[in-house]
């Protein structure tokens, strides 16, 4: 077997740092570079490591397992998702495992708290390899319900190996039928 990896292009020697995605009106997308500071002029912005791992891990969906049980379990026959390199890259002997986050399986649930632990537990699991890689020495979830949205909010705070904390709080990750929020 072929062991690959994706790193971003750079000079030889240079650590270079993976794009960063931010975060914006409910999507995530890659952010231009301002200054050298940011990655290079003209570049994709390249500094927060940390807030792209939690994104990608979050809002990637991780391919349904029948195991894990779900309601909805003869729609999710048909659009079990996940991303197809989980099908032959994970190396379970080096503590791999799929990545991304069972939160789509929450967004057609009823708010309330068992749709709330559903997503803590999720997004717990889901943010895992940010330990086990030794990216973080601590990951918190909670999920607070918004009755008068009808949405649920999450919030994740990061504590790196060098005490630098990141947290961020993501709202519209389940809204009204309606299309309100």
């Amino acid at each position: 077997m072929v062991d690959l990896t994706l790193s971003p292009l750079g000079e030889f020697g240079v650590e270079t740092l993976p794009p960063d995605i931010v975060w914006e009106t409910g999507r995530g997308d890659f952010a231009l570079a301002a200054g050298p500071e940011d990655g290079g002029v003209g570049g994709l912005k390249a500094a927060n490591p940390i807030a792209t791992a939690v994104l990608m891990l979050l809002f990637s969906d991780v391919r349904y397992d029948p195991a894990a049980g779900a309601l909805d379990q003869d729609r999710l026959a048909d659009d079990p998702r996940g991303w197809v390199g989980d099908g032959f890259d994970v190396q379970s002997s080096r503590g791999e495992a799929p990545l991304g986050s069972r939160l789509w399986l929450c967004r057609r649930a009823t708010i309330g708290e068992q749709a709330s632990r559903d997503a803590q537990v999720a997004a717990e699991a889901a943010l895992r390899p940010l330990i086990a890689q030794g990216l973080a020495d601590r990951v918190t979830v909670t999920v607070e319900i918004k009755p008068e949205t009808e949405s649920l909010r999450l919030s994740v705070e990061v504590v790196s190996r060098e005490r630098t904390v990141f947290a961020q709080s993501y709202d519209p990750l389940w809204g009204r039928s309606d299309g309100g929020l």
